[in-house]
């Protein structure tokens, strides 16, 4: 049925079959026979986030004790895939490291930390056995619960949800802007991606429109999360540097890091000037209005009205 409400669902209804979609496909992902793991796991944490996001949409409806209990289940699943994704995602990031320097480099640039990264990654394939199992069975437990929710049939309740997201996110933007350490841009990342995700669930409401705020975040949470990679890659290869003679290897490979990073900052904070510019207020105020014109179109009969 698809990531996003439908005509003439009720608004919790609709979270609530998505959240079960979102969990089958994340147990599916995480079946023991998979071939890819690592790519199985990246999906699987994509379907917990999008999860995640839509507890966020409706958590005053849920209720403060059963949103924060069901939110942190979800985050512990993830962690857990998190802690054996690493390695993969770092070969990943200095691919795109090289490609993007590519005129400034010779064939084969960091060879030797990608075998590091490349080395870690499959030693850790048992590690990644467990941690999918051990997902898996969390998330089986969270299905169970998702009947159980004490929630009300209320559609102004889910704008509610996006204006936290969005006051979230506005502020996470300007103390990173402040501040840009790698937790704050961290954490104003996690709030884009809550944003893009509800995004995509309210496009309905005024398809055009929306899509184009949702591909302007997903632009933006690109920028940010190759931003953190990035940081994980330097914290990763200053770690593992011992020998005398990776010095001038690790030298230049943190010091395009840096670069890069710098650009990526600086597109990302452009970009989230334009998407914040609207005070919390004003931004549900303007979804409401989308809101209440969508779901009165779902009422009109085209043919009797004319």
């Amino acid at each position: 049925m698809g990531y996003r409400l439908r005509d003439k669902e009720a608004p919790t209804d609709g979270v609530k079959r998505m959240v079960l979609e979102q969990i089958d496909k994340a147990l599916d992902h995480l079946r023991p026979t998979v071939r890819n793991k690592d790519e199985a796991i990246h999906d699987a944490r994509v379907c917990i986030k999008k999860t995640r996001a839509l507890l966020r949409l409706i958590r005053d409806l849920l209720g403060n004790k059963v949103y924060k209990s069901e939110n942190t289940a979800y985050r512990d699943a993830a962690r857990k895939l998190s802690k054996v994704r690493d390695s993969a995602a770092l070969v990943e990031i200095v691919d795109k490291l090289t490609e993007h320097f590519a005129d400034q480099l010779s064939t084969g640039a960091f060879g030797d930390v990608r075998g590091s990264l490349l080395r870690s990654k499959r030693e850790r394939q048992a590690d990644k056995k467990r941690a999918m199992a051990e997902a898996a069975k969390s998330l089986r437990a969270a299905r169970r619960r998702v009947e159980e929710w004490p929630v009300m049939h209320n559609g102004g309740g889910l704008c509610q949800g996006l204006r936290q997201v969005f006051k979230q996110g506005r502020a996470g933007f300007a103390t990173a802007c402040k501040q840009p350490s790698i937790e704050n841009l961290h954490e104003w990342r996690k709030q884009v991606k809550h944003f893009l995700y509800q995004t995509h669930v309210l496009k309905p409401l005024w398809p055009k429109v929306m899509e184009e705020v949702e591909d302007e975040l997903k632009t933006l949470g690109g920028y940010l999360s190759d931003d953190h990679d990035l940081a994980i890659l330097r914290e990763r290869v200053l770690e593992q540097s011992k020998r005398p003679d990776d010095e001038a290897e690790i030298e230049a490979l943190v010091a395009l890091i840096d670069q890069r990073r710098g650009e990526l900052q600086v597109k990302a904070k452009l970009l989230g000037a334009r998407i914040y510019a609207e005070k919390p207020g004003a931004f549900v105020g303007r979804t409401m209005h989308y809101w209440q014109a969508w779901r009165s179109e779902v009422k009109v009969d085209p043919i009797a009205a004319s």
